[in-house]
């Protein structure tokens, strides 16, 4: 029952168990208990029982819009101005931003800037260099946006690009970790949408993201994405086959950030979990007070903040 998942303490179990409470010995043990795709009829009975069903991967996605101007006025005024503030200490910086080939020379310079931004990672994994075969392999269907300081490699975006999906993705990017890194994401993705609407796709894609913020990934970067006007889906709804469910209770933040949460599916009107796009966030901290604004966005039905207690 109990076991480790990338440093987090987990216990997993199946659905009698997790109504019947057979994890509570192991509650000051582990920070989830998890029950690995639960039939769905299960689903009202798990959420009852304080379990959240939820798609185990979430896609970032937003259309490419017709015009770079339609695109950023999704945004707020405060983060339509981050966006013009961080391409212009770009220009002033002297940077150069431009579309590149993938193949062995840029990967050379890329791959040990992407692993120095893994290395700083408390989970971090190093899935491009893992990669690297399949990258030039298929280098025809990638392109990267690069940043550059005279010949030096600041910031690259390695994108895919599919016609079948109708979508460019950013698979893989990283910045040098100084001052500017935020302000060089920002710029790389939006050039990257540019590029698709140019190409004449219409999606593009964050990536995915398991679903569990305060893991693998952080809560900042639900917020960085959602600020560029980008929306978490189920992956499944996307890539059909990808991914699958989950129903999750958060007792523990031994090995997670204060807050964590998930993305669970919403309830219909009777107080049913859907298995569709919309989803709702729970919130999990020590802190009743924590601000909720951060994790808040329009797509979402809503935040609710669950208390977890402190461990001695």
């Amino acid at each position: 029952m109990r076991t480790m998942a990338l440093g987090v303490p987990m216990a997993v179990v199946d659905v009698d168990e997790a109504l019947a409470g057979a994890w509570r010995p192991h509650r000051f043990d582990v920070d989830v208990v998890r029950v690995q795709d639960p039939p769905v009829d299960w689903w009202p009975d798990l959420v009852a029982a304080g379990f959240f069903p939820k798609p185990q991967v979430l896609t970032w996605r937003a259309a490419s819009a017709a015009s770079e101007e339609e695109f950023i006025a999704r945004l707020s005024g405060k983060d339509r101005q981050n966006l013009r503030t961080a391409r212009r200490r770009t220009v002033e910086s002297g940077l150069s931003v431009k579309v590149e080939q993938v193949d062995s020379a840029l990967l050379d310079a890329f791959l040990p800037l992407y692993e120095a931004g893994i290395a700083r990672m408390a989970h971090g994994l190093a899935i491009a260099s893992q990669n690297r075969d399949m990258l030039l392999a298929e280098a025809d269907d990638y392109f990267a946006v690069c940043i550059r300081d005279g010949d030096d490699l600041v910031g690259a975006s390695l994108n895919q690009q599919s016609r079948t999906r109708d979508e460019v993705r950013a698979r893989f990017s990283t910045t040098v970790p100084d001052q500017r890194q935020a302000s060089l994401a920002k710029v790389l993705y939006l050039e990257v949408v540019e590029v698709a609407r140019q190409r004449g796709f219409a999606w593009v894609s964050l990536g995915s993201d398991p679903n569990l913020y305060g893991h693998l990934a952080k809560p900042g970067l639900f917020g960085f994405k959602n600020r560029l006007g980008f929306s978490a889906i189920p992956s499944h709804l996307v890539d059909p086959g990808s991914g699958s469910d989950q129903a999750d209770r958060i007792v523990g933040l031994s090995a997670l950030t204060d807050p964590s949460f998930v993305l669970s599916y919403a309830l219909d009107a009777n107080g049913t979990p859907h298995r569709g796009e919309r989803l709702r966030l729970e919130l999990f901290t020590t802190d009743p007070t924590v601000d909720q604004r951060p994790y808040r966005a329009d797509y979402l039905d809503g935040v609710t903040v669950h208390r977890v207690a402190r461990r001695p």
